[in-house]
């Protein structure tokens, strides 16, 4: 009795076999996303404040090179350690608007959208340097390269300094931490500038003899920096 009434059951609520089931998944399945595609997608989540940020030292680097201010190629060192604070805090905005859970689980890993996230600023970053430098170095008689390391050393420097803060424990519990060191690094490179000037001939003969060599090794130091904090962000989150 139970088997024909399992029977009967079958009959009653028989489902056909789907026709064109391989076709119609197809259909669903998420288109492929490239590369450059997930980079330009990242560039409209990045903050309007750091474009314009960018913007406005461009805009002042240039302004103040075609009227001869002085204070421009003094004044543009000293404001990069904050926009590598800036480019740190970028980081950090899955955890201050609590998206870390997810995007975990979405199509991108957060790790992924991260590094997205640091290779368009880095790309930002690089166009600045490459309008600014050979700008300044002209209107003011420099050397390009020269002028150059004197304006991406702070940010190497204020960089990797960031990045081992922000995955301390402290750095995990203050959100502004990054500022915090950045304002430190500026105070300390105008109070050098203005009261230690043995130390700030040193530096700029050590710079002229050796910048190139500098500059790469805190640039290998930041690259080992973001990578640390892409491998350990989901932990550090």
């Amino acid at each position: 009795m139970k088997n024909e009434m399992k029977d009967a059951l079958k009959d009653a609520f028989y489902a056909p076999e789907p026709k064109n089931k391989q076709a119609f998944l197809k259909t669903i399945r998420p288109r492929e996303v490239s590369t450059v595609e997930m980079l330009v997608q990242q560039v409209r989540y990045i903050r309007i404040s750091v474009w314009i940020f960018a913007l406005g030292i461009t805009t002042f680097a240039l302004f103040g090179s075609w009227m001869q201010m002085e204070e421009t190629k003094e004044l543009i060192p000293v404001i990069m350690p904050f926009l590598a604070a800036v480019s740190v805090l970028e980081t950090r905005r899955s955890k201050k608007y609590g998206m870390i859970e997810l995007e975990m689980a979405t199509r991108f890993s957060l790790r992924s959208v991260i590094f997205a996230r640091m290779l368009v600023l880095g790309l930002l970053y690089i166009i600045v340097l490459g309008i600014i430098s050979p700008v300044i170095a002209v209107s003011f008689g420099g050397q390009t390269i020269i002028t150059a390391i004197n304006i991406v050393l702070p940010y190497l420097i204020t960089m990797s300094i960031c990045l081992q803060v922000e995955r301390s424990s402290l750095g995990r519990k203050l959100e502004y931490a990054s500022l915090a060191v950045s304002t430190f690094i500026v105070v300390l490179m105008i109070w050098i500038k203005n009261y230690d000037f043995g130390l700030v001939h040193g530096t700029m003969e050590l710079i002229e003899n050796w910048g190139v060599l500098i500059v790469l090794i805190f640039a290998m130091v930041t690259v080992y920096e973001q990578w640390k904090t892409l491998n350990y962000v989901e932990e550090f989150a």
